[in-house]
């Protein structure tokens, strides 16, 4: 017969007092809270669902991240597709005598195009691809959208069907998002409003553009 008088009570918990580790686990549910509520954002703003993964390494921007997608979306409305996904990977911005990588969550939309368009990548244009392209000549500009035009480079396999396709839509808004990323292939475009990872900012960020790139592209 056991003798319940000589269990051990395991039923407290040992790090009760232990400072550190209580700030650790807040430090942990505040982060989880926020990505909820970034998701929540991102659901309701943009009327989006919860949906099953789809496949994002035919695009270079995501390909070469070796990204695993953690969170899927997909809007409500069939009139037309957009998605929303987390990605979790490894990121690194160094800095002197410490390379400052870690492991963080990221939001990438994709969305399904009325029509079909060269492979094309838009990024933020640097000061040294502005010189190169004064002598390369390898970026595209839109002389009815100058604004987007000094902000962004556009590299594309394509650059008189490309220009065909755009050359009647007014990409300045785009300038709102100075950080943003953009690949087109075929039907369909990944962007993302910036490298930084998942934030309430960010997921607000991402609505705005999200929005931006319906009105543009359908």
């Amino acid at each position: 017969m056991t003798d319940t008088n000589n269990i051990p009570d395991f039923s407290g918990d040992d790090f009760a007092n232990d400072k550190e580790i209580l700030e650790h686990r807040a430090a942990i549910k505040a982060y989880e809270k926020m990505i909820d509520d970034s998701l929540s954002i991102i659901g309701q703003e943009l009327k989006l669902a919860t949906a099953s993964h789809i496949n994002l390494k035919g695009f270079h921007m995501f390909k070469s991240l070796s990204a695993i997608i953690t969170s899927s979306m997909k809007s409500v409305d069939q009139s037309y597709e957009l998605r929303a996904s987390l990605a979790e990977y490894t990121s690194s911005y160094p800095v002197p005598r410490n390379p400052n990588t870690g492991t963080d969550l990221y939001l990438f939309g994709h969305l399904v195009l009325k029509k079909n368009y060269p492979k094309t990548y838009i990024h933020k244009e640097t000061i040294k691809e502005k010189i190169e392209d004064l002598f390369l000549k390898r970026d595209l500009d839109f002389p009815h959208s100058r604004k987007f035009s000094r902000k962004f480079q556009v590299m594309t396999e394509d650059k008189e069907g490309l220009h065909q396709l755009l050359q009647f839509k007014n990409l300045d808004p785009l300038t709102a998002f100075p950080d943003m990323e953009m690949e087109l292939s075929g039907n369909t475009a990944l962007f993302r409003n910036s490298r930084s990872a998942i934030s309430i900012e960010e997921a607000t960020d991402f609505c705005k553009l999200s929005k931006a790139l319906l009105t543009i592209f359908n």
